[in-house]
């Protein structure tokens, strides 16, 4: 799944020595897990720090749990002068908050009926929200192979000049 795929990426990063940053959702035993630096949860400092420069936006705009902790995620791997960053999408798609950045690249999951009730009802519906995240000239990597699921990909990949990468299993 996304987890999987953005912290095996966040690894690879790593170790080809950059400073990586990692956000992902949901966490397991601790609200930290979320947001690592180089592979250790960021400091309970760093976060609250964070937490605190965010909380009058939070109080003004009154934000989704998900939306405020993504804010927070983005500060504060930013004050930690990571190199790069692995952002895992939440519900994955384009309404998501995390889509707000502009990527280097776009992974795209295979397709299942995963939060149908906030993505669509049919796999092709949920294939079109998730493709929400590709961004104009960005690079797509997926691994889908279901032929719809993957023309709806490619579809949205053309129609913004991104350049589809499908891999083969």
């Amino acid at each position: 799944g996304k987890g999987s795929v953005a912290a095996t990426m966040a690894a690879v990063l790593r170790a080809a020595g950059l400073r990586t940053g990692l956000y992902t959702s949901p966490h397991l035993c601790s609200f930290r897990e979320r947001i690592q630096v180089d592979g250790q949860p960021v400091g309970v400092d760093e976060l609250l720090a964070a937490a605190r420069r965010i909380w009058p936006a939070v109080e003004a705009e009154a934000p989704s749990f998900f939306e405020a902790t993504t804010a927070i995620a983005f500060l504060a791997l930013a004050e930690a002068d990571v190199d790069v960053a692995v952002v895992e999408v939440g519900l994955g798609g384009r309404l998501d908050s995390t889509n707000v950045i502009t990527p280097e690249v776009v992974t795209l999951t295979n397709v299942a009926l995963d939060h149908a009730q906030y993505l669509g009802s049919t796999l092709p519906a949920i294939a079109a929200e998730k493709a929400g995240i590709i961004k104009p000239g960005v690079p797509v990597v997926t691994a889908e192979t279901d032929p719809v699921q993957l023309e709806v990909f490619a579809r949205r990949a053309r129609e913004l000049s991104a350049p589809l990468h499908a891999f083969d299993p």
